[in-house]
């Protein structure tokens, strides 16, 4: 991603996700972005052709996701919920693609 892209990218996921804290790019790679949002809340970013793929991860101190699509302009197209049924669901973005994996080790 272009240099003006990311600035927009980080002003733009501020906005979409009011946690506090100074975002930093952890990790970039092509269209793939990792965002350190604060301590315990990242975002992983992937930019398709037509749409925008993130994924935000809170850890409190079991760590959870949640996946959107957004288009080009930033408006939400559709929430992803993981093909089973889990309390903590855990999403990363791996080659363009959005891995779940069932997270829910918690001791009852």
């Amino acid at each position: 991603m272009g240099a003006l892209f990311l600035a927009i990218s980080l002003s733009m996921l501020a906005n979409l996700y009011p946690l506090g804290g100074n975002p930093q790019v952890i990790e970039q790679n092509g269209g793939y972005e990792k965002i350190a949002v604060t301590d315990s809340a990242t975002l992983e970013v992937y930019e398709g052709s037509d749409s925008i793929f993130v994924v935000m991860t809170v850890c409190a101190p079991q760590c959870s996701s949640c996946a959107r699509v957004y288009n080009k302009e930033w408006q939400l197209l559709q929430t992803l919920t993981p093909p089973f049924s889990s309390i903590f669901p855990l999403a990363t973005i791996e080659n363009g693609r959005i891995v779940w994996k069932d997270n829910d080790t918690w001791e009852y």
